[in-house]
């Protein structure tokens, strides 16, 4: 080989290592880890997002109900065209005769007014018990939004976790794949010297193939539940996605005693029940404030044009102004009992949120309970299936050599080989299970915004 070829030939291996990384790079970087698809949920998830809308409306609302506290001012123009002036009765002092009444008319046939007019609310008490109503809301709706984020955080965690599953039993059955067809190919050609039975072949190939069919639908498994993934995240079908974070098979000595401790009392379902009792109590106190005289002052100030005609309307002339100032006072007397019945309408609401949370802490409880002995019953699980997986390989390994060594039939390879294969899918079952308890206790707990986001 010429020193140009050498140059040459270094130059491919160079593009190719080259282009490796570039795709290796490329790839990674299209990887999500688990928290960073919830993290990629969170930012275009269309619940979320109609949720973080109404916390943006409650604000407005504080605005609104904030408003009619504030001087309200309105300017007004009216133009009136008498065409009969009305006629009044009024005694005949014109003649000394007061007990006789004559007909007489006032007024012009045309009338314009100019004004402007400024109400203030000076006291209300249903004004200030709605102010803390509509913030109580505000709160309210806040709380929605992270019970939402937590929902939406837990879905995806488990989806996460069930699409890696998938994509590690899909592993194992290549793995196997790989050994039967390496076995198949030895027996193939033992049969061929005269040294291996058809029929072993033949088992083996069946064998092969029903791997093989058992891998085509495990990757259709695999590609339905990146949709379902895709699907929750909100991210368009057509994206190519990678997951990186992989379930780990860590097990552990034991099981921290305060990892399992109860914390549902933090759970955001009973904050929402609390403030849902905090908003009915205030809309009883509103309906308590209708009681309360309402005060209110205000000051207008006016022009008024008079004439028969339009030309004596542009006469400065016809022109006078007017004003008034004054305060106004609304005392409630009797509404028929309706605030009473308001009152204890609101009442009965509050009775049945005591219901729903009574209701609500047994389900938490039950949650935390069932995920707890859940987690401990895989975690117990987990141990003996690894020692049963190392068996079963151990005895494939040996099966196999044993084969070769025309000591085994094939009846017996496939049958150790059939052993493994079960074995290794029920540890990764369990080993999901253990995942997805752990991911529900965290959920119990109210940990999985925190661990996520």
């Amino acid at each position: 080989m010429s020193y140009y070829e050498g140059f040459l030939n270094s130059l491919r291996v160079a593009a190719v290592l080259l282009l490796c990384t570039l795709t290796s790079t490329l790839f990674a970087q299209s990887a999500l880890s688990v928290k960073e698809s919830v993290q990629f949920a969170l930012k275009n998830s269309p619940i979320l997002q109609k949720a973080k809308l109404e916390t943006r409306k409650s604000l407005e609302q504080v605005r609104e109900y904030k408003s009619s506290g504030l001087p309200q001012v309105s300017g007004n123009v009216r133009f009136t065209y008498n065409a009969k002036l009305p006629t009044q009765l009024i005694p005949n002092f014109f003649q000394g005769k007061p007990d006789e009444l004559i007909p007489v008319q006032f007024g012009t046939s045309l009338n314009t007014v100019v004004g402007a007019e400024v109400d203030q609310l000076l006291y209300s008490q249903q004004y200030w018990v709605g102010i803390k109503a509509v913030k109580a809301l505000g709160n309210f709706n806040n709380t929605v939004e992270l019970k939402t984020e937590e929902d939406v955080a837990h879905n995806v965690v488990k989806l996460y976790y069930q699409v890696q599953t998938i994509s590690k039993q899909s592993e194992l059955i290549a793995a196997n794949i790989q050994q039967v067809s390496g076995l198949l190919k030895a027996t193939d050609l033992q049969y061929k010297n005269g040294l291996a039975k058809k029929v072993d072949v033949d088992q083996l190939r069946v064998n092969l193939i029903t791997l093989e069919t058992q891998l085509q639908n495990i990757n259709l498994n695999y590609e339905q539940g990146l949709q379902s993934l895709k699907f929750a995240m909100n991210m368009p079908q057509e994206t190519q996605l990678t997951l990186s974070d992989t379930l780990s098979e860590v097990v552990m000595p034991s099981i921290d005693p305060s990892y399992l401790e109860p914390a549902y009392q933090n759970k955001l379902d009973l904050t929402l029940l609390d403030q849902q009792t905090s908003l009915q109590q205030l809309n009883a106190d509103q309906f308590r404030a209708t009681y309360w005289p309402t005060l209110r002052a205000f000051a207008n100030y006016n022009f008024q044009g008079q004439g028969n005609g339009f030309g004596a309307l542009g006469k400065n002339d016809n022109w006078f102004s007017y004003s008034a100032l004054g305060l106004s006072i609304n005392v409630p007397i009797f509404d028929g009992f309706y605030k009473k019945s308001k009152i204890e309408q609101v009442n009965i609401d509050m009775l049945k949120i005591v219901e729903d949370r009574k209701q609500t802490m047994q389900s938490l409880q039950l949650q935390h309970s069932q995920a707890k002995q859940q987690l401990l019953s895989y975690w117990n699980t987990l141990n003996a299936l690894r020692e049963n997986r190392k068996v079963a390989e151990e005895v494939f390994v040996v099966t196999q050599k044993r084969y070769k060594e025309g000591l085994a039939s094939v009846t017996e390879v496939l049958v150790a080989e059939r052993t493994m294969r079960e074995v290794q899918s029920n540890l990764l079952s369990n080993l999901l299970q253990f995942q997805l308890a752990k991911v529900d206790l965290d959920y119990a707990n109210g940990k999985t915004r925190e661990l996520y986001k």
